[in-house]
């Protein structure tokens, strides 16, 4: 199990400013996939997205207030706020609901560019919407806040919760979730980062004002929309590969548009030629799985690039920029040598 620290830095009168994107580090912990092993699923064509599971003791965890052990005997979804009917659900009548099962792709606000905290599982649970529909929020309710079994919380605008996709999970790839997450509920709103769909879910409320969770606070992005990016997943950095003609393998991701094209740059940037991508399941809420067919490659050290393009066609920045507080950007870039 991995746990990365943050760095406190002493200023003015002696105070600990915590930088706010390693204290995000700080609170990640479990066993992270290292790749998506696209490779693996080359024979599987279109279908090869949703067979690449991540088993749950794989998947990438977060916990910005430890990991509550909360009793599904006890426990309680409440909506409530400013709606006509304020609603509570216990366990057994979550479950009783109608079914929503689903593939989604989770990623999580800290990944860096090629990063391995991002996980694909298959959920169930139930939509959203239409318990959102049967509150019924009133003409001033603006946000929705979302608030956690531990004390965590975020917030969305009202306006996203006309999308059918998003649904409540209880469970995790054929098993009821396990605790670290979010047993006995989670939210699940794709196209979004992680810190915006929380674990240990117990209260919905709308409020009549943006409202700002405890990431936002420390200055992370309210909006927590995913940015369109492509990865190399074989080979990795600084790997020898030999012969006239190797293919290489990665997955693209990105907003609720989805993706639409994926280029790649073997000469270090100053050509790009599209990919061919073999699996890319619609409606996208799930990673999208390429490969590239390099015939007779250069001797020597190669750096490759690649980039994506969302539905709306808007191409990836080259941009570079951190985690905090948006996301990273920018192109994802390895360095091999061809022998």
């Amino acid at each position: 199990m991995e746990r990365r620290h943050f760095i406190s830095v002493a200023g003015g009168i002696g105070l600990g400013l915590v930088i706010p994107g390693l204290f995000y580090h700080y609170a990640m912990s479990g066993v992270n996939v290292g790749d998506a092993g696209v490779r693996a699923y080359l024979k599987d064509g279109p279908q090869a997205a949703f067979r690449a599971i991540t088993p749950n003791d794989d998947f990438y965890q977060m916990a910005s207030h430890g990991e509550p052990k909360v009793d599904a005997s006890t426990w309680s979804l409440a909506i409530n706020g400013l709606v006509k009917i304020p609603l509570r659900f216990n366990y057994q009548e979550i479950r009783a609901l109608p079914v929503y099962e689903t593939t989604l792709t989770l990623e999580c606000i800290s990944n860096p560019v090629g990063g391995r905290y991002i996980g694909n599982a298959v959920w169930k649970g139930t939509a959203l919407k239409p318990l959102i529909e049967r509150a019924g929020p009133l003409p001033e309710a603006k946000y929705a806040v979302f608030y956690a079994a531990e004390g965590y919380t975020t917030g969305h605008p009202i306006e996203r919760f006309e999308d059918p996709a998003n649904f409540l999970a209880y469970d995790m790839n054929g098993e009821p979730l396990p605790r670290i997450h979010g047993f006995p509920l989670r939210v699940l709103m794709p196209g979004r980062y992680g810190m915006k769909m929380p674990k240990w879910l117990s209260r919905i409320e709308f409020v009549d004002r943006e409202y700002l969770g405890y990431w936002e606070r420390q200055g992370w992005s309210n909006v927590g929309d995913r940015h369109a990016q492509a990865v190399i997943d074989d080979p990795h950095s600084s790997t020898t590969i030999k012969g006239q003609t190797f293919v290489v393998t990665g997955y693209a991701i990105g907003d609720t548009s989805g993706i639409c094209k994926v280029e790649i740059s073997v000469d270090g940037g100053d050509h790009w030629e599209q990919v061919e991508i073999f699996s890319n399941p619609q409606p996208s809420q799930m990673w999208a799985f390429w490969k590239y067919v390099w015939q007779n490659p250069p001797k020597g050290k190669q750096t490759l690039k690649v980039r994506a393009t969302d539905g709306r066609g808007n191409v990836q920045t080259s941009i570079e920029q951190p985690e905090w507080p948006a996301g990273a950007t920018g192109y994802h870039t390895i360095d091999v040598t061809v022998t």
